[in-house]
Order: structure tokens, then C-alpha cells, then sequence
């Protein structure tokens, strides 16, 4: 049995789906946005007799930690908010856990790196520079250091369709700008790895099926800047490239430090896990109705 903290999210609800289609047992759990499907739960996960309680019920044999506040802004204007999800609330799982002895997989990020290096393997030190990266990487320390079997997975900017509770992402924020006639603002500062969630979610369950713990980088394979993301976006989907305007990050003036991280797959491929680059993520996306 897998129980997935935060499957109404856009990275646990794909997973969630993703498993059953493989064939595990997923119970998933959902906080605001009530999920009206088969297998999902009411769990607040900064309540801590709730938490233990549920997973003293399910007993699961995996529990994926895929809740999270990833607004990297709201995490340095509401430090309490972003360390009681991203912390404290992977502490109240653990507590559960430890009576059953659960593999813990924590979803984390790129965040947790400075950006000083040209990439960033899996055995790289870290040093976040954001709020956000700091509860991630402490959240990652909790779980390597609660004595359970564990996974860290840290992926870059998921990508894909997504459900109407979902928080969008880069490629639909172009397109949903551009049809509206609109001309879209893209900063050029930016540099990330953008991750097709389906490819995530493959590669996710390729480690859970061949029980791996440790750290994992999984991310798509294209690092470059946002601009030049939206304008493949453009080629992908039939818009005017001379719609899509270059801004610089400084001149948003956001409570946030953002650095350029480029995490490297490269571990992943011993188990025959190949990722997408961003045009065939978007050819993916084409393939299928959101």
C-alpha cells in the first residue's frame, strides 16, 4: 500500500493515477481542494494526531511526501506557512511512520543548490539561498536522518495539463496569455530544467519498483531561460513568437532570491530511465486532452 501526503496536488495527483495504472494499492490525501474520486481523503498536515492517526489506519508500505508550499515568494513572506507544510508536516508523517516502518519518498527541488556550479549531480553539497530551498532541504534532512528507508527525488519546473484546482506552470501560463490575444512577459534571467510530469512520474515509479533509496535527480533534459522556453512553446503550439516580450527578473522586484540551478539526471539512467527534452514534452502534451 502507497500513501501519497498531497495527492491533490499537480505532482501527487499524477502520481496517484500514475500508480493505480501500474497496479499499486494509493490511498492519497487532499487538504482544500476536496477530490470526489475513489481513494482519496481528508488530511490536514499540520495536525499531528491526524496525521499519525491516518497512517496508523492505511499502515502503509510507501508514503510519498508530495505536499508542499512552492511558491517561492509566499515561502519568504510566510516563513511559519512554508516551514510548518514543508517541515514540520513531513516531521508529523515520520512520527506516524516510524511504527510500521514506511519507506519515506520526499519530493524536493532544486532550491536546495546556490547556483555557484555549472550543474549539480546528486552527491553536490547544498546550500539553499531562498526560504524556500532552506524548508526544502531541511525537510530532506528530517527524512534522511528519521531511520526509515528513504528516497529523495528532486525535480525542476513540472510541466503538463493540469486539473482547474491545480496552480499552473510556464507553458500554460504562455499559452493561456497568448490565446487570449494578449502579449506575454517571460523573464530571460531565469535558467531551469522543465520536467514533463508524465516522464516524472514514470521515472518515479521505475526507483519504487526497483526499491532504490537515496537521493535522485529527475528532471528533463534542455536547460535554458525562460524566454527561450515560451518561444518553443510558441513553435510547439501554432503562436507568434513576436508576442512573447524579454524582461529582466530585477526589474519584478519579487521577495525572493532566485538562483540558476541545472540538476543532471544522470543516476537514473543505470535504470534505464530516459527523460524528455522540453520540445517532445510539448509533443507529448499535444498527443493527449487536458
Amino acid at each position: 500500500m502507497i500513501l501519497i501526503i498531497g495527492g491533490s496536488g499537480f505532482l501527487g495527483y499524477y502520481l496517484h493515477h500514475g500508480l493505480i495504472a501500474s497496479g499499486e494499492k494509493i490511498i492519497s490525501t487532499y487538504y482544500k481542494n476536496r477530490i470526489e474520486e475513489e481513494n482519496f481523503c481528508y488530511l490536514n498536515i499540520t495536525n499531528t494526531k491526524s496525521t499519525i492517526k491516518l497512517i496508523q489506519k492505511i499502515q502503509p508500505d510507501i508514503i510519498i511526501y508530495a505536499s508542499g508550499i512552492t511558491d517561492v515568494d509566499l515561502c519568504e513572506k510566510n516563513k511559519k506557512l512554508a516551514r510548518a507544510i514543508n517541515v514540520d508536516g513531513i516531521k508529523n508523517v515520520i512520527d506516524g511512520a516510524k511504527n510500521y516502518g514506511s519507506k519515506i519518498i520526499y519530493i524536493s527541488t532544486s532550491a536546495v543548490f546556490d547556483g555557484s556550479k555549472r550543474f549539480y549531480l546528486e552527491t553536490d553539497k547544498t546550500n539553499p539561498i531562498s526560504y524556500y530551498g532552506k524548508t526544502k532541504l531541511d525537510g530532506e534532512k528530517v527524512v534522511i536522518n528519521s531511520g526509515l528507508p528513504n528516497m529523495i527525488i528532486r525535480t525542476d519546473q513540472p510541466y503538463g495539463w493540469k486539473k482547474n484546482w491545480h496552480h499552473t506552470n510556464s507553458v500554460l501560463r504562455t499559452m493561456t496569455t497568448l490565446e487570449q490575444g494578449k502579449n506575454f512577459e517571460e523573464i530571460s534571467d531565469w535558467y531551469n530544467t522543465p520536467t514533463y510530469v508524465e516522464d516524472f512520474v514514470k521515472a518515479t515509479i521505475r526507483l519504487i519498483d526497483k526499491e532504490q533509496t537515496g537521493f535522485f535527480h529527475v528532471v528533463g533534459t534542455d536547460y535554458d531561460n525562460r524566454f527561450n522556453f515560451s518561444k518553443k512553446v510558441c513553435d510547439a503550439f501554432g503562436f507568434k513568437q513576436d508576442k512573447i516580450q524579454k524582461i529582466n527578473s530585477k526589474d519584478l522586484k519579487l521577495p525572493a532570491k532566485r538562483v540558476n540551478v541545472k540538476l543532471v539526471s544522470k543516476k537514473i539512467a543505470s535504470f534505464n530511465i530516459t527523460m524528455l527534452s522540453f520540445s517532445k514534452g510539448l509533443e507529448k502534451m499535444k498527443m493527449v486532452v487536458s
